[in-house]
């Protein structure tokens, strides 16, 4: 794991698309709807752009990484109300446009998922109405998702979080999503709530065979057939995606009522691996934070003029440090984020080195076994 200082590119994390052991492959937005994909270079600090034709996206332009392609929308106004939508697959490495499919709708369209390299979940917005749809790279075959717990971005609905993963050979849909989302209107009919509810936080995760998902769409179902693996049913009690960890999907839940965390790794379609459990009350923290990177929860158990303590709680492991930090990440760099004067700032020592890094106007992610920090005045 390395740093790269970023900070002089155009870019927010959005943007990011790839990080290799000498370049960073990015987008750079021009204007309001138009960007371009460039690809930097560390050693001379070349920028190469990528993409033969500027691209367009009148939406909200989100990214979905495959390997060493990137899938967006490139959209070409038409008539009025209606867009030609490209779908395309870059290669960013190779440079290399394929455009997957064209469609012409009335409306936006967002490219709001990407199942199995295979499948494109889309959101189309006309007017006040807001559709969700699914396209088969394979076979062409395009229908509405008539099951409007997945049209994520309404006014009735939160965005739903959905992640790809396979076990013996299978694939499954796995969604971290919110009750409301898929209980709400039930739970009103039979009484079991009432509209004033503070229902909002109370959280479930759920499976679907992605074959059973696809098919049921295919089959115009007014619902997808989604199991619950975990359902929490009291005010205040969330389940938190942390990452995947050794090839697992790794989550939290919190159950209020307890004061208690429980973090699982899902091995199986129907089994959640107990990692490890945290009780909140037999600590004081400071502060706390989930680090989605090692899918752990870190809590400040101790802060003075001298040292801070952090306890790593998936491991045990403490970490004492002159200045005060937040995250361990891959068991080498301490980070703290901080504000001043309204302007954020990252420090990070690296154990191995024994170096202290100091970034100003600046915030970091993840990506590719790299910390990558980035400018705040770009966000």
């Amino acid at each position: 794991m390395r740093i790269v200082d970023a900070r002089t590119l155009p870019i927010d994390h959005e943007d990011v698309i790839a990080v290799t052991s000498s370049s960073l492959y990015f987008r750079k937005k021009e204007e309001r709807t138009s960007f371009s994909l460039f690809r930097y270079d560390e050693e001379d600090g070349a920028i190469t752009q990528l993409n033969r034709r500027v691209y367009e996206d009148y939406g909200y332009p989100k990214l979905f990484v495959d390997g060493d392609v990137v899938y967006f929308l490139n959209e070409i106004p038409e008539s009025e109300g209606v867009i030609k939508t490209e779908l395309i697959a870059f290669s960013y490495k190779a440079g290399k446009e394929e455009v997957i499919t064209t469609f012409d709708k009335r409306g936006n369209s967002t490219l709001f998922w990407v199942l199995d390299n295979r499948y494109f979940l889309f959101l189309t917005a006309f007017e006040s109405s807001d559709e969700a749809w699914l396209y088969d790279r394979v076979t062409g075959q395009r229908e509405r998702i008539r099951d409007e717990r997945l049209v994520g971005k309404t006014e009735r609905f939160r965005e739903l979080y959905l992640f790809t993963t396979t076990f013996k050979g299978v694939s499954y849909i796995v969604c971290n999503a919110r009750l409301d989302e898929f209980d709400y209107y039930d739970a009103l009919d039979n009484g079991r709530i009432s509209p004033d509810d503070p229902i909002d936080h109370s959280e479930a995760l759920l499976i679907c065979p992605l074959k059973e998902a696809v098919e049921a769409v295919w089959d115009q179902r007014e619902e997808l057939p989604f199991d619950d693996i975990l359902r929490l049913q009291g005010e205040g009690d969330t389940v938190q995606y942390l990452g995947e960890n050794d090839g697992l999907l790794r989550f939290s839940a919190f159950v209020d009522a307890l004061n208690e965390e429980v973090i699982y790794d899902l091995t199986a379609p129907d089994v959640l691996h107990e990692v490890s459990v945290v009780d909140w009350g037999a600590y004081e923290p400071l502060d706390f934070t989930y680090d989605d990177v090692g899918s752990t929860i870190f809590i400040k158990i101790d802060e003075s003029d001298m040292h801070t303590e952090v306890i790593d709680i998936a491991t045990g492991a403490r970490y004492i440090d002159v200045e005060p930090f937040e995250r361990v990440i891959g068991r080498r760099y301490l980070v703290h984020e901080f504000t001043e004067d309204l302007t954020s700032s990252v420090v990070m020592f690296d154990l191995e080195t024994e170096e202290r890094h100091a970034y100003d106007n600046a915030y970091y992610m993840v990506i590719d076994d790299t910390i990558l920090v980035l400018s705040m005045s770009n966000t």
